[in-house]
Protein backbone atom coordinates (compact mmCIF):
# COMPACT_ATOMS: atom_id res chain seq x y z
CA UNK A 1 0.00 0.00 0.00
CA UNK A 2 1.33 3.20 -1.20
CA UNK A 3 1.88 5.95 1.46
CA UNK A 4 -1.29 8.50 1.99
CA UNK A 5 -1.28 11.84 3.30
CA UNK A 6 -4.71 12.12 3.95
CA UNK A 7 -4.86 9.00 5.94
CA UNK A 8 -1.50 9.87 8.13
CA UNK A 9 -2.70 13.46 8.97
CA UNK A 10 -6.17 11.93 9.73
CA UNK A 11 -4.49 9.76 12.00
CA UNK A 12 -2.76 12.09 13.89
CA UNK A 13 -5.79 14.66 14.14
CA UNK A 14 -7.59 11.61 15.99
CA UNK A 15 -4.83 10.35 18.79
CA UNK A 16 -2.30 13.27 17.90
CA UNK A 17 1.86 12.59 17.96
CA UNK A 18 3.68 12.33 21.27
CA UNK A 19 5.96 14.76 23.06
CA UNK A 20 9.17 13.86 24.46
CA UNK A 21 8.88 16.73 26.53
CA UNK A 22 6.48 15.73 28.58
CA UNK A 23 7.23 13.63 31.58
CA UNK A 24 8.06 13.07 34.87
CA UNK A 25 10.65 11.66 37.33
CA UNK A 26 10.10 9.82 40.63
CA UNK A 27 13.08 8.17 42.79
CA UNK A 28 13.04 6.17 45.75
CA UNK A 29 16.06 5.94 47.50
CA UNK A 30 16.90 2.70 49.15
CA UNK A 31 16.70 3.79 53.27
CA UNK A 32 20.09 4.42 53.57
CA UNK A 33 19.62 7.85 54.87
CA UNK A 34 20.22 9.47 51.09
CA UNK A 35 17.30 11.79 51.53
CA UNK A 36 19.13 13.95 54.15
CA UNK A 37 21.55 14.83 51.33
CA UNK A 38 19.05 15.76 48.96
CA UNK A 39 15.40 15.03 49.27
CA UNK A 40 13.65 12.64 46.41
CA UNK A 41 11.18 15.25 45.49
CA UNK A 42 14.32 17.97 44.71
CA UNK A 43 16.08 15.08 42.82
CA UNK A 44 12.93 14.48 40.86
CA UNK A 45 12.30 18.24 40.13
CA UNK A 46 16.18 18.63 38.50
CA UNK A 47 15.93 15.49 36.20
CA UNK A 48 16.17 16.85 32.50
CA UNK A 49 16.72 13.91 30.65
CA UNK A 50 15.37 10.44 30.81
CA UNK A 51 15.63 7.48 28.92
CA UNK A 52 12.02 4.94 28.77
CA UNK A 53 14.17 1.79 28.41
CA UNK A 54 14.02 -1.10 25.94
CA UNK A 55 14.70 -4.81 26.15
CA UNK A 56 16.05 -7.27 24.37
CA UNK A 57 15.24 -11.19 23.99
CA UNK A 58 17.98 -13.13 24.36
CA UNK A 59 18.22 -16.03 20.70
CA UNK A 60 20.53 -18.00 19.77
CA UNK A 61 20.69 -19.75 16.15
CA UNK A 62 18.78 -23.24 16.04
CA UNK A 63 20.95 -25.14 13.17
CA UNK A 64 18.73 -28.17 11.88
CA UNK A 65 18.67 -29.36 8.26
CA UNK A 66 17.46 -26.48 5.96
CA UNK A 67 16.68 -23.38 7.17
CA UNK A 68 18.44 -21.70 10.21
CA UNK A 69 16.11 -19.57 12.33
CA UNK A 70 16.62 -17.45 15.52
CA UNK A 71 15.20 -19.21 18.56
CA UNK A 72 14.09 -17.18 22.15
CA UNK A 73 15.90 -18.49 24.58
CA UNK A 74 16.25 -17.24 28.40
CA UNK A 75 15.23 -14.18 30.53
CA UNK A 76 15.37 -10.91 28.69
CA UNK A 77 17.82 -8.57 29.25
CA UNK A 78 17.48 -4.83 30.15
CA UNK A 79 18.93 -1.76 28.59
CA UNK A 80 20.45 0.57 31.62
CA UNK A 81 17.93 3.72 32.38
CA UNK A 82 19.87 6.85 31.94
CA UNK A 83 18.76 10.19 33.58
CA UNK A 84 20.15 13.63 33.28
CA UNK A 85 19.77 15.94 36.17
CA UNK A 86 20.26 19.79 36.88
CA UNK A 87 22.99 21.10 38.89
CA UNK A 88 22.15 23.33 41.77
CA UNK A 89 25.06 25.58 42.77
CA UNK A 90 26.42 23.47 45.58
CA UNK A 91 26.01 20.11 43.40
CA UNK A 92 24.11 18.54 45.64
CA UNK A 93 22.83 15.58 42.83
CA UNK A 94 26.22 15.25 42.17
CA UNK A 95 26.80 14.63 45.96
CA UNK A 96 23.78 12.83 46.34
CA UNK A 97 24.84 10.11 43.62
CA UNK A 98 28.10 9.94 44.76
CA UNK A 99 26.47 9.03 48.39
CA UNK A 100 24.78 6.11 46.51
CA UNK A 101 27.53 4.83 44.83
CA UNK A 102 29.54 5.31 48.30
CA UNK A 103 27.15 2.99 50.06
CA UNK A 104 27.24 0.23 47.41
CA UNK A 105 31.60 0.37 47.43
CA UNK A 106 33.23 1.75 50.73
CA UNK A 107 36.87 3.09 50.02
CA UNK A 108 38.11 2.87 53.66
CA UNK A 109 42.32 3.51 54.16
CA UNK A 110 42.91 5.13 50.89
CA UNK A 111 46.07 6.58 52.17
CA UNK A 112 48.04 3.51 53.58
CA UNK A 113 49.88 3.67 50.55
CA UNK A 114 48.16 0.74 49.25
CA UNK A 115 45.55 1.92 47.98
CA UNK A 116 43.26 0.91 51.00
CA UNK A 117 40.15 -1.32 50.81
CA UNK A 118 36.94 -1.69 49.06
CA UNK A 119 33.91 -3.43 50.47
CA UNK A 120 31.28 -3.87 48.36
CA UNK A 121 27.76 -3.80 50.36
CA UNK A 122 25.19 -6.31 50.38
CA UNK A 123 22.72 -6.00 47.08
CA UNK A 124 19.75 -5.82 49.73
CA UNK A 125 21.30 -2.08 51.10
CA UNK A 126 22.00 -0.03 48.38
CA UNK A 127 19.20 -1.63 45.96
CA UNK A 128 16.46 -3.60 46.57
CA UNK A 129 13.97 -1.24 47.85
CA UNK A 130 14.60 1.32 45.10
CA UNK A 131 12.30 2.34 42.60
CA UNK A 132 12.52 4.49 39.70
CA UNK A 133 9.24 5.18 37.90
CA UNK A 134 9.25 7.31 34.50
CA UNK A 135 5.79 8.79 33.66
CA UNK A 136 4.68 9.88 30.47
CA UNK A 137 2.27 12.86 29.98
CA UNK A 138 -0.08 13.50 27.67
CA UNK A 139 -0.21 17.40 26.46
CA UNK A 140 -2.58 18.00 28.76
CA UNK A 141 -0.34 16.07 31.93
CA UNK A 142 -2.42 12.99 31.88
CA UNK A 143 -0.49 10.33 32.48
CA UNK A 144 -0.01 7.93 29.23
CA UNK A 145 2.61 5.68 29.70
CA UNK A 146 4.29 4.67 33.41
CA UNK A 147 7.33 2.44 33.29
CA UNK A 148 8.53 1.40 37.24
CA UNK A 149 12.18 0.34 37.54
CA UNK A 150 12.74 -2.11 41.01
CA UNK A 151 15.82 -2.41 42.40
CA UNK A 152 18.19 0.41 40.98
CA UNK A 153 21.47 1.27 41.47
CA UNK A 154 23.38 4.08 39.75
CA UNK A 155 26.32 1.93 38.51
CA UNK A 156 28.14 5.17 36.81
CA UNK A 157 28.02 8.61 37.17
CA UNK A 158 29.25 10.87 34.12
CA UNK A 159 32.16 13.18 34.56
CA UNK A 160 31.01 16.96 35.08
CA UNK A 161 33.14 19.22 32.38
CA UNK A 162 34.06 22.34 33.64
CA UNK A 163 35.97 25.39 31.20
CA UNK A 164 36.12 29.04 31.55
CA UNK A 165 34.86 29.27 27.40
CA UNK A 166 31.11 28.16 28.90
CA UNK A 167 29.52 31.37 30.63
CA UNK A 168 26.31 30.36 30.08
CA UNK A 169 23.83 26.97 30.35
CA UNK A 170 23.35 24.95 33.77
CA UNK A 171 26.02 22.54 35.02
CA UNK A 172 24.66 18.93 34.34
CA UNK A 173 25.01 15.31 35.41
CA UNK A 174 24.10 12.15 34.15
CA UNK A 175 23.65 8.59 35.73
CA UNK A 176 23.46 5.77 34.29
CA UNK A 177 21.11 2.61 36.83
CA UNK A 178 21.44 -0.78 36.84
CA UNK A 179 18.29 -2.35 37.81
CA UNK A 180 16.68 -6.37 37.83
CA UNK A 181 13.78 -5.84 35.60
CA UNK A 182 11.31 -2.96 34.59
CA UNK A 183 7.50 -3.46 34.17
CA UNK A 184 4.55 -0.90 32.75
CA UNK A 185 2.64 0.52 35.26
CA UNK A 186 -0.01 2.24 33.45
CA UNK A 187 -3.21 2.39 34.95
CA UNK A 188 -5.95 1.43 31.75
Amino acid sequence: MAFNVENFTSVIAKKGLASSNKFEVSISFPSTGLASILPETELNLMCDTATIAGKTIQSTPEIHYGVRREVAYNAPTFDPLTLTFYCTEKLAEKKLLDAWQNIIVQHSNPNNGKGGNFNVAYYDTYAKSSIITITKLSVSGEPVYKHEYREVYPKTVSAIELSHATSSGPMKVSATFNYIYWKDVTQS
